[in-house]
């Protein structure tokens, strides 16, 4: 099968690898359903620190696969059908509870743009295009998406990509805060350079703050009590001590993610 989302893991590091050659890597719906379940699959890998997702054929993803559209996403109740999987699988991937980076290669369009937002770090080539098609279409941009979006750009720069449906440069991608890097030489050596970084500090003190994060919307009380629990957690644990004591020690901590 030529649609596919696969997983491999390297060490501590994880990858989510999409690919669909013949469309520039669109994602079918089925692989929307994959993308789910490769994310789960990351989520549960207790030996994987750093997730980070790539397409194949130096593209990342071209947008979902509109051929498609007709028959999957035809009326009211098949499209709200196929925006519940999408959206499951792009939640999935948000709330893996671990550092994830999106490689930007190619074109990143639409459905692409739902998996950047979705992830932490976004690191681009300088050749890579972005856009959100979806006024061309005649389609609203899915409400979850949309959500990620005007968190990481703000709602002026979301208004602008999905109004207008422009096709943007990595270099105007950066200056809006849509990737959080363009990558100096080849995009696969320095997300390698950033996985290994990340997975290096502490896993349940990552954990902790990218929870945190995620409950700031929800008010600053709510931000707070989750704040206290995670504190505690992460105090109790045995990275903390660790910590403290290669601090002391003038060395490099072995954390383990407990």
């Amino acid at each position: 099968m030529s649609q596919k989302v696969t997983t491999r893991v390297s060490g501590f590091i994880g990858e989510i690898v999409i690919s669909n050659p013949e469309r520039k890597n669109a994602m079918s719906l089925d692989m929307w359903r994959q993308l789910r379940i490769a994310a789960d699959e990351m989520r549960a890998n207790d030996y994987v620190r750093v997730v980070v997702v790539r397409g194949t054929n130096a593209t990342f993803v071209a947008g979902a696969d509109i051929s498609e559209f007709r028959t999957m996403r035809q009326n009211g109740a098949s499209g709200l059908e196929y925006d519940r999987i999408t959206e499951e699988a792009l939640v999935a991937l948000a709330q893996i509870p671990k550092p994830t980076i999106a490689a930007i290669e190619g074109y990143c369009i639409g459905g692409g743009v739902s998996v950047l937002a979705a992830c932490d770090f976004q690191v681009s080539d300088r050749e890579a295009k972005f856009q959100i098609p979806s006024a061309r279409l005649g389609i609203s941009y899915p409400v979850g998406s949309l959500r990620r979006l005007v968190q990481l750009i703000g709602f002026a720069n979301a208004k602008r990509l999905i109004f207008s449906a422009a096709r943007i440069s990595a270099a105007e991608a950066l200056a809006i805060g849509l990737v959080s890097e363009v990558a100096d030489n080849r995009v696969d050596e320095r997300v390698d350079e950033l996985a290994r970084h990340l997975g290096e500090n502490a896993p349940l003190a990552v954990l902790a703050t990218k929870k945190l994060l995620e409950t700031i919307s929800g008010g600053y009380e709510v931000a707070a009590e989750r704040s206290m629990e995670l504190l505690e957690l992460t105090l109790a644990s045995a990275d903390y001590a660790e910590a403290l004591s290669a601090f002391e020690e003038q060395r490099k901590p072995n954390f383990q993610g407990r």
